[in-house]
Formats: C-alpha cells, structure tokens, sequence
C-alpha cells in the first residue's frame, strides 16, 4: 500500500516536472517570437495613425487604435506570462475587473477574421470578476481565439456566456464544430497535446495547459464539454470575490 503510494507521487512529481520544463521552453520562445514584434505593432500602428488626417481617414485610424490596443494588451500579457512561467509561486495580483470589456476587446481584433469567414458571434453579459486581469484576460482570449480557430472555415457560430454558481462564476464559450471525444477531454490541457483536428492549424499546443495552470492558481477548474449536436464548450471557473 505505502509502495503504491510513494510510485504515485513519485509520478506526480515527475509530471510537474515536465510541466515546469514545458513553461521555461514556452517563456524562452515566447521572449523573442512574440514580444519584439508586439513592440513593432504597437509603435507602427501609433505612428501611421499618426500621420493620417483625422477628418479624411477616421475610419483608419479607429482601426489603428484598435491593433495598437490590442498589441498593448498583448504584450503586457506576454510578460506577465514570461513572468509566471519564470517564477510559479508569484503571488497573484488579485483585483475585480470588468470581463464584459475583455471580450469585448478580444472580438474587436477577430472582427475582420469573423467578417470574412461568414461567422455569428453572440456575446451574453458578463460579469465583473475578481483575480489576476492579466492571466485571466489571457486565459479567456486564448479560449475565444481557440472557439474561432476551430470553428468550420466558413460559417458556423461562437457563443460567450456565463452563469452564476454557488461561491463562483463559470464562464464558458461555445463553439461549433468537430466534437472532441469525451476520451479525450482531459488530455488537450496537458502541455504538448494535439488532437486529431489541431493538426490543421499552427501552435506548440502549450496553449490550454496554460490556461489551465492559470485557472487552477485562481483556486477554479477549467474543463469542456460537448455542445448539443456538434461543438464543444470550453468552460473555466472563478471563485466569487477571490
């Protein structure tokens, strides 16, 4: 019996281990291919926008806004990630900020992707929520960017919810699609893992073991489940109040 238990936590510790490597191999990569041209993206975009006539090309530079935004917000996500996978026990900065506006944001820069495949998104209220806006707002633009991805290259639709539970909030983004089997379910939030219809699209597949490893240090569960008919229903929890 105590054999058994001492090989359980030997696996456990070695599982987190590969874990451990997996996020300083993300945070190495994620230092040079993503921060610099970020940086670039956000200066250009202040720059040309700058140059252009506020009467004639307002439509441009609202545009312009939007990607420089977007690129901000993305970098300050990327070093705060850079930062997490550095340093595991980096106490969270934990603070109530509005979701509503997170989505909105994300939606804003995937609007010429939705526009151009033929794509309905419906985004629900949500609500304001407590914990670490950076990670949060990371975690949450990964899901709904992974919805889009995976959605059918033309048509199909996105749906973005949450509901109130007991002590927490669960927030979910519904998608549609090839259904991921239920075998496989709990395999796509471990570091590495590519399922059958990733392998379409470009990535490391680090992505949801890190939204997941996000969840879990905000004390909630991440998980998903099959939408009614094809799809699927990528969902994550957070503690009411922190």
């Amino acid at each position: 019996m105590l054999e058994a238990e001492i090989q359980r936590l030997q696996g456990r510790v070695a599982r987190l281990e590969r874990e451990r490597e997996a996020m300083e191999m993300y945070a190495a990569v994620a230092a040079h291919e993503l921060v610099e041209p970020l940086i670039m993206t956000e200066a250009y975009a202040a720059i040309v926008g700058e140059r252009l006539d506020a009467g004639e090309h307002a439509d441009s530079r609202r545009d312009l806004h939007i990607l420089g935004r977007g690129a901000a917000r993305m970098r300050r996500l990327v070093e705060t990630l850079l930062q997490e996978a550095r340093s595991s026990d980096r106490p969270l900065d934990l603070r109530e900020f509005d979701l509503d506006a997170v989505a909105r944001d994300c939606l804003a820069l995937l609007a010429p992707e939705v526009e151009a495949r033929g794509m309905r998104v419906e985004l629900r209220p949500l609500p304001r929520v407590r914990g670490d806006e950076p990670l949060v707002s990371g975690l949450f633009s990964n899901l709904i960017v992974n919805a889009l991805k995976y959605s059918p290259r033309q048509g199909g639709a996105v749906c973005i919810g949450a509901a109130a539970e007991p002590g927490a909030w669960r927030i979910w983004v519904q998608s549609e699609g090839s259904t991921i089997p239920e075998a496989d379910r709990g395999r796509i939030f471990e570091p590495f893992h590519r399922g059958r219809e990733e392998r379409r699209v470009r990535g490391a597949g680090l992505g949801l073991s890190i939204c997941r490893r996000i969840v879990e240090r905000h004390g909630g569960e991440i998980g998903i489940t099959g939408a009614n008919g094809d799809g699927n229903v990528f969902y994550f929890t957070l503690p009411d109040g922190g």
